[in-house]
């Protein structure tokens, strides 16, 4: 990859972005290459570190965000937040924390493993993954999440934006409000998470838990092979209302996939997270058993067949078909009754949360 210099060496400003942004050239060590990406409140910078001769990722603050002093200090509490939740786990598909600074014209700065390739939700922008991709996926981040949770970290926000599709595979990032043990991080009076992945009973009580986690990957994973969100809606409170009452239509026949496969994104998307399976772990396995009879010989070519670059970071090899214990009728009759009356409660919920936002913002 091409590197740029500093003409200073120091704190110089590099070309802006489209967007018109000035970027350091350096922040610390770190000497600046280009933009990344860009959010409403923060960036994400190649650059490279001279010291190790590798590459890597900065995440800070925008320096044009137009927001009150105590709203600035609470973004910086949020990023050395994310810093602590990235630096308790270590493992393959969980993007790596390298270090933490502080710039004293950019502030705070995380530097993370510089990670090539496309966010899943960019692949997903041009076709679904094949069954091949879906089931290593889902095997992977399955087990990088249990990891996490093991080690008392809840991500809550698992959505297509923070996957990584990497040659070795894919990496979950963006810890920034992932609950942590002893932490005194609030969201008092608005949402937290993205509402297309979030679980029903994050809207009703706030409660997260890596039964959340495993739902928000549920959704991920039903989106990820079917190239459709499993709970669409224009607005956060329609949407809230589908994941409370509404169950996602089967794609099994759709992919070519057997009826197991409905099955097990219907337990992972349970409306009740006692409901769901014992992991991520599990989740993972489940679906990746169910996909991966077919991606042996089943599915059409149009499934198994991606971009080279894609098949390249989830490849897999077949496996042995495990039969999913759930039966035809899930979830239980009486259950699916108690699925209106939540949605009703749901929807007044998030409602009440939004204008509150509104009202704070």
């Amino acid at each position: 990859m091409p590197r740029s210099s500093s003409p200073d060496g120091g704190h110089g400003a590099l070309a802006p972005p489209s967007d018109g942004a000035v970027l350091p050239a350096a922040l610390g060590r770190y000497h600046v290459q280009r933009l990344l990406g860009e959010g409403a409140m923060g960036r994400v910078l190649l650059a490279h570190d001279p010291v190790l001769d590798r590459d890597v990722a900065l995440k800070h603050l925008r320096d044009d965000l137009r927001i009150p002093r105590d709203v600035r200090e609470q973004l910086v509490v949020r990023m050395r937040h994310e810093a602590r939740a990235a630096a308790r786990v270590t493992h393959p598909n969980l993007v790596t924390l390298h270090d933490v600074g502080e710039d004293p014209d950019f502030g705070l700065y995380l530097v993370f493993e510089y990670v090539e390739g496309p966010t899943l939700k960019q692949h997903l922008l041009e076709r679904p993954l094949s069954a091949a991709q879906a089931a290593r996926l889902a095997r992977e981040l399955g087990e990088a999440l249990t990891i996490a949770h093991r080690a008392g970290i809840v991500h809550r926000d698992i959505k297509p934006e923070n996957i990584i599709l990497s040659a070795n595979g894919g990496k979950i990032a963006d810890f920034g409000i992932a609950r942590i043990p002893d932490s005194t991080l609030t969201h008092q009076g608005g949402l937290m998470g993205t509402p297309a992945y979030s679980a029903p009973e994050t809207f009703r009580a706030g409660k997260f838990s890596p039964e959340s986690d495993q739902f928000s990957l549920a959704a991920v994973m039903y989106e990820a092979i079917s190239g459709k969100r499993a709970f669409p809606g224009d607005d956060a409170v329609s949407v809230a209302s589908k994941i409370a009452s509404d169950d996602p239509p089967p794609i099994a026949q759709q992919v070519g996939a057997p009826p197991s496969l409905d099955q097990v994104l219907a337990r992972g998307l349970s409306k009740r997270p006692e409901d769901r399976y014992p992991s991520c772990d599990a989740f993972g396995a489940a679906f990746a058993d169910s996909l991966e009879w077919a991606a042996s010989s089943q599915l059409p070519r149009r499934m198994l067949e991606g971009p080279a670059a894609a098949t390249a970071a989830l490849s897999t090899e077949p496996g042995a078909v495990r039969a999913d214990p759930l039966g035809d009728d899930f979830p239980p009759r009486e259950r699916k009754m108690g699925q209106v009356v939540l949605g009703a409660a749901v929807v007044v919920a998030t409602a009440v949360l939004l204008v509150r936002t509104a009202m704070r913002s």
